[in-house]
Parts: structure tokens; C-alpha cells; sequence
């Protein structure tokens, strides 16, 4: 409990933990221990150590990258078909034995951050890029691709089956704090630093840094895409979330309303939403078209009052992460504990939780859902079960409604009952 000085102690959740449904661990990561003479035993090696926070699935749910340590990743394989690492299982469905290798990288520097992308080859993108000249790289030919952002303002691309260095990107001029692959397979790359830029960068022009984003008074630590990656969302040091037009390269919107800084945010698989997490002990669901605040999800009942949310509350959420089935969020809190809430439910309590590991600090739903992931700053990371849920066909239905009519002020356009739109811009859960 944290102890409010007007109102009392505030209870974490309104049901006692005995009401609600536990989810089981499935796996973990861990570091080997550091001999105490280690050189990573000093004050500034244990930082960077701290500030590996990622925790990143490959978009093909065969591969993880854990970052281990100072300088180290390791890309480990994950079984896809029984939803574990691939050393507890190397089978499929049925019984054949699948084969996979880690994969180390010396990244060279602290590593602060990291991501996987995907390319499509130029031929089948909607806007294939009309170059005249000849680039050193084609990456449209790669199934996989694999970045790191370093303290230094480096990003390096690496080859994710042999981890050989491919490319060393230079503009920012303090450390990158977030990377994130456009999912249209354009790779397209932003990076999220500490000197409050943003850069775009192009894979297929040899990573040709193209555009700079500046908004953000303070320093930056998350981005990520939509779906059909036309909007990009940042966060960081402040109250507010930055809504980017990724066509045409500007600020659309400024989204208002938390009390404290914004810890990530996440666009739900419908690109109809964006949840974002803050120290102030919430998470909010906005409506990215508009900067309307849909719900809220409190980790403190009743939610503490402003000057007590922005300060040191005992509940900062850490992190925010959507499933793919559009109707399930998990968030990880200093509280310690991991909360999955089913949207569709009235409750203001989650579906279930469980007793997550100390110092959480990121986390990720594999890319089917299944599997929940969360790392720590001591770069353990645990996997647990996620809740089996099954959704209503009117909710997979509003979602490929979504999917199709992209901005909410589009749904005004259509010729359907009041009601249903409504419900289209998630105004209406249920």
C-alpha cells in the first residue's frame, strides 16, 4: 500500500488478490553472475547495465533479443508452436524437431535499446522508392533485420543469423533511448534519443538519415508505429504523448493528461487506439485521431489526487504492452505487480495478475498473444501464459472495420446508426 497523507492508505486493487486469476511463468533469462573483481562492477557500467530496458520479439515470433548485459545481445529462438524459448522445446505441433541457433552480438558499446524489422521487396510496396542510383545493401531481400541504439548516439545494424555489423548510422548526439521499424515493410527506422529528436532513417538508401523530428522539450524515451504505420507516438520526460503524421512528417497532435512523466505507449493492433502508461499511477487509452481520452486504468483506488500522482506514489507504471486479439492490455508497476486487463469487461479491476520480479522496466506480448514478456533492470527477463480469452465476433468485426477506415472522423462519414458508430470509435466498449 501507499500511504496518502489526506485519504489513507490506497489499496492496489479494488478485489483482494485472491479474487482475481493468476497467470503462470513459463520461462526466464538470466544473467550469469559477475565476479566481484568484474570491471562491471563499477558506478558507470552499473548504469548502462540499467538502462538495457527491451525486451523485443521478432515479427515472426521466431526469434528474441535479450540484451544481457553492458554490450552483449543475444538473439535466442522461440518456439513459435508451443509459445517457449526454443532450448525448454524444439518441436512443432507435430513432433518435428525445429532447429536454431543463438546468435551473440559484441554490439561494441552500451547498448540502450534495440528492435526488429522486417522488409518487402520494393516491387510489392504500395509506394516502391524511384532511385536512379545503385545502394551498397538490399535489405528488402532480408526475412529479418536487427538494430541497436547505444549510449553513444550510434545505431548499428547487424545481420541477425550471423551478427556481423551491416551498418553504423551517426546524427544523434546523446544516447538512443528507443528503435522501431515501420510494420509496412518499408524499413523505415526511428530512433528516440536523449537530445529530443527524432530521427527517420532509410534501410533500403543505405540508411540514409532523411528526417528530423523535434517537439519534445525533454528527453525522449519511447516511440512506436501504428499499424499501418502512418502515425508515430513518442513519450518521455513530461506529461504529454506526441502524435507524429509519419506521411507527411509533422506533428499532428499533442495528447494532455497525465500527471507525471509517460513511460511508453502503444497503438492497439487496429491502430485505433494508443495506450500510454505514466509514473502518475495510470494508463490512458486515447483515441490517436482525435486526442480524445477514452478510459482509463488505475493501479491505485481511488486514483490519487494530481499533486500526489506526480510525485514519488509507490505505483509508477512502468510499461504497457497490447495483445494482438485488440481486447487485452497487460502493464507492469513498482507495485511489483503484472496486471492483464480484458477491455471489454466493465470491471475496473484486471482479469488477472501475478507477482512480477523486482525493478520491472519493459515490456512486450509475443506477436500471437500468447506469451507476455517483462525485463528488468538487472536484464533478467520472465515470460508468463497470458490469459486465454475469447472475444466476441461484434469486437473482431469493429476491428476490421478499423482496420479499414483508418481515422475516427472518417466513421462519421459512413451511413450507420448512431449507435454503431459509437461503438466503431470504442466510445462504447461492449
Amino acid at each position: 500500500m501507499m500511504l496518502d497523507t489526506n485519504n489513507g492508505p490506497r489499496p492496489l486493487l479494488k478485489k483482494t488478490p485472491q479474487d482475481l486469476a493468476h497467470v503462470v511463468k513459463v520461462g526466464e533469462l538470466r544473467p550469469a553472475p559477475r565476479p566481484a573483481h568484474s570491471p562491471l562492477t563499477s558506478a558507470r557500467s552499473r548504469r548502462h547495465v540499467a538502462e538495457c530496458w527491451h525486451v523485443i520479439f521478432a515479427p515472426d515470433e521466431t526469434r528474441f533479443a535479450w540484451l544481457c548485459g553492458t554490450s552483449r545481445v543475444l538473439i535466442v529462438p522461440w518456439n513459435r508452436f508451443k509459445n517457449c524459448l526454443l532450448s525448454l522445446d524444439n518441436t512443432d505441433d507435430e513432433g518435428n524437431e525445429i532447429k536454431g541457433q543463438v546468435v551473440s552480438i559484441d554490439a561494441g558499446s552500451p547498448v540502450n535499446s534495440a528492435g526488429f524489422g522486417s522488409g518487402t521487396p520494393e516491387s510489392q510496396l504500395a509506394h516502391p522508392p524511384q532511385r536512379q542510383y545503385w545502394t551498397r545493401f538490399d535489405f528488402s531481400n532480408k526475412e529479418l533485420v536487427f538494430a541497436t541504439g547505444h549510449v553513444n548516439g550510434r545505431v548499428r545494424i547487424w545481420d541477425v543469423y550471423t551478427g556481423c555489423k551491416l551498418l553504423e548510422l551517426m546524427d544523434h548526439t546523446q544516447a538512443v533511448r528507443d528503435l522501431a521499424f515501420a510494420p509496412d515493410g518499408s524499413l523505415r527506422l526511428v530512433s528516440a534519443s536523449l537530445d529530443r529528436t527524432i530521427k527517420v532513417w532509410d534501410l533500403r538508401d543505405d540508411g540514409n538519415m532523411f528526417k528530423t523530428l523535434k517537439g519534445h522539450s525533454n528527453e525522449i524515451f519511447w516511440c512506436c508505429w501504428s499499424p499501418n504505420a502512418q502515425l508515430l507516438a513518442s513519450a518521455g520526460i513530461g506529461k504529454s504523448i506526441l502524435v507524429w503524421d509519419m506521411v507527411t512528417y509533422s506533428l499532428a497532435r499533442t495528447l494532455t493528461g497525465h500527471h507525471h512523466n509517460v513511460s511508453a505507449c502503444e497503438f492497439s493492433p487496429d491502430g485505433a487506439i494508443l495506450a500510454s502508461s505514466s509514473w502518475d499511477t495510470r494508463v490512458i487509452l486515447w483515441d490517436p485521431y482525435t486526442g480524445v481520452e477514452l478510459r482509463e486504468l488505475c493501479h491505485q483506488y481511488p486514483p490519487p489526487r494530481p499533486i500526489f500522482a506526480s510525485g514519488a506514489n509507490g505505483s509508477w507504471v512502468r510499461g504497457v504492452a497490447y495483445a494482438r486479439n485488440g481486447g487485452q492490455t497487460a502493464t507492469i508497476s513498482d507495485d511489483g505487480l503484472i496486471r492483464f486487463w480484458n477491455l471489454l469487461e466493465p470491471e475496473v479491476d484486471p482479469s488477472a495478475i501475478a507477482q512480477g520480479d523486482e525493478e520491472m522496466v519493459c515490456c512486450t506480448f509475443s506477436p500471437s498473444g500468447r506469451v507476455f514478456a517483462v525485463g528488468t533492470k538487472e536484464s533478467r527477463v520472465s515470460f508468463y501464459l497470458a490469459p486465454r480469452v475469447v472475444f466476441s465476433l461484434k469486437h473482431l468485426a469493429r476491428m476490421a472495420v478499423r482496420r479499414q477506415v483508418l481515422a475516427t472522423p472518417n466513421i462519421d462519414q459512413l451511413l450507420l446508426p448512431a449507435p454503431l458508430k459509437t461503438y466503431l470509435k470504442y466510445q462504447d466498449w461492449v
